[in-house]
């Protein structure tokens, strides 16, 4: 919600993408006006990133005291700031396990292919390709995607999968974040799915979800006004659903997961991680020309 009107203040330092998603959201709901300000797209991000954080929330000075509430009841839990932002922030033993696993094993489990002359895996993501090379611990994308600069999520979850991946294909059957095994607590406050940025996306540009869906080369199901299934990984599917909103109810959307994806992603913020991931590379499809 960018709404500049007003006498607007400095609020919040944050810390990176991940957690200025989360308080957006949470920002949001409440109906707090915010402006997010972010040196990420600066001649010296780096630089300015490392001195000043990622960006800066910025409110009116009516919510200060409210919005501080909120930020620090979302985060008094999560990481230290700063940590999380930088593919390399990823837990060597991530990368030491993939070391140590049989190459054809891991292309059975997870439906990826080896690169002998890279010594690359090649993982099929969306409409592109990830290459992961464990030996000098590169990730990268190949191919054109609609984000295309590799984050700490989208490097966590595409390592977990390579280690944790089972031979099992997707069931069919479609669960909610709150039917899997713990979700139910583990999926509320600052574990909530984007789902309200993307229905007020949605809302405002009927056409970006089916523009989106094409472009991540997602197929059509058949649920809500739009629904869409999006082949994160081989064998990790998700379906996303689109209710318009009318004088007596607001948009909404909501995640559904195949029941075997703990299978594939068996910690839930990898889970958590994963939305976030897909929200990206949809708000970035739905921004393209």
């Amino acid at each position: 919600m960018e709404n500049k009107k007003g006498n607007y203040v400095f609020a919040y330092t944050l810390s990176n993408r991940f957690e200025a998603d989360i308080i957006a959201d949470a920002l949001e709901q409440e109906n707090i006006p915010f402006w997010i300000k972010s040196f990420e797209d600066t001649a010296y991000d780096g630089l300015f990133v490392f001195q000043k954080g990622w960006g800066q929330l910025m409110v009116p000075s009516e919510y200060y005291h409210r919005t501080l509430q909120i930020v620090y009841s979302l985060l008094k839990d999560s990481p230290k700031k700063g940590s999380y932002e930088d593919p390399e922030e990823i837990d060597p033993e991530l990368w030491e396990r993939l070391l140590k696993r049989d190459t054809e094993e891991v292309c059975k489990n997870c439906g990826v292919t080896y690169d002998f002359v890279n010594k690359a895996y090649i993982v099929p993501f969306l409409s592109g390709y990830i290459k992961v090379k464990p030996a000098i611990r590169l990730i990268d994308f190949l191919g054109s995607l609609p984000y295309n600069r590799m984050d700490f999520e989208t490097a966590l979850i595409t390592l977990a999968y390579l280690n944790e991946g089972k031979p099992v294909d997707p069931s069919g059957k479609w669960v909610g974040e709150k039917d899997l095994p713990g979700g139910f607590v583990f999926f509320q406050g600052p574990h909530q799915l984007p789902t309200r940025p993307l229905a007020e996306m949605f809302q405002l540009d009927p056409e970006g979800f089916p523009k989106a869906a094409e472009v991540l080369q997602a197929r059509e199901a058949s649920e809500g006004d739009y629904s869409y299934v999006f082949n994160v990984f081989p064998r990790i599917p998700v379906l996303l659903i689109f209710w318009k909103g009318s004088d007596e109810f607001e948009p909404q959307v909501l995640f559904r997961f195949d029941e075997t994806i703990t299978l594939h992603l068996p910690v839930l913020d990898q889970i958590f991680a994963l939305t976030y991931v897909l929200y990206r590379q949809i708000k970035s499809a739905v921004s393209e020309p």
